[in-house]
């Protein structure tokens, strides 16, 4: 009986055998990988160095996202949801609206200027693997659904105009965003981008009229 018990025993110590569990790999992963896509261009950054920065073999990265395309994604889809995280911790301390949407641009081009590579997703979304895509969009919408509701507000206290699409407005700031980390780096930086983003968004949709626009009688 004893020695079944023992043979029984050490069955299952061989099945137990093996490298052990690595804690929070998964976030190890995408935590190397973010910073290597936001250096580097999608086609220079392997699977082979995102897996040596981990301290895990290939097979490990392959397994967790399934091709470097996932990993790319949800390096991405993480990265929206670590920026809108940004953005309602310092909202939390704004007051008028002019405030709120200053932090809301200032912390979007901090957070991409360092990040560039990011925008090669976001130029080409039929890249997102199709398991993937939901997710991705529902990120994206959320950061212009945070933007609208400033813009709701806004508007109810009178500090922008009435009648906004703020759907359309708040894509046509991201826009601008967009444009000026893939167009602007060369010239710009992040504080003085920020300053003409505000200066063009906030003075069109201000509700106060332009300084000599009355007719005069």
């Amino acid at each position: 009986m004893a020695s079944q018990l023992a043979a029984k025993l050490s069955r299952s110590q061989k099945r137990t055998r093996g490298r052990p569990a690595i804690p929070f790999l998964r976030e190890t992963i995408l935590r190397h990988a973010s910073d290597l896509f936001a250096k580097n261009d999608f086609a220079r950054v392997s699977v082979d160095e995102v897996a040596a920065r981990s301290g895990v073999g290939k097979g490990s990265v392959y397994r967790q996202f399934g091709s470097k395309e996932a990993l790319y994604a949800t390096v991405v889809i993480e990265g929206f949801k670590h920026l809108q995280n940004e953005i309602r911790a310092a909202l939390s301390g704004s007051g008028s609206t002019r405030e709120q949407i200053a932090t809301l641009v200032r912390h979007t081009l901090m957070y991409f200027w360092t990040r560039r590579q990011f925008f090669a997703l976001l130029r080409d979304p039929t890249a997102i693997p199709a398991t993937l895509e939901r997710s991705y969009l529902k990120q994206r919408q959320e950061l212009s659904k945070m933007i609208s509701a400033i813009l709701v507000e806004g508007m109810k206290s009178g500090s922008l105009r009435s009648g906004l699409d703020t759907r359309i407005v708040a894509e046509s700031l991201l826009g601008m965003l967009r444009g000026i980390n893939r167009y602007c780096r060369e010239y710009a930086t992040p504080e003085s981008a920020a300053d003409a983003v505000l200066s063009i968004f906030l003075d069109g949709c201000a509700s106060k009229p332009p300084s000599g626009s009355a007719r005069k009688r």
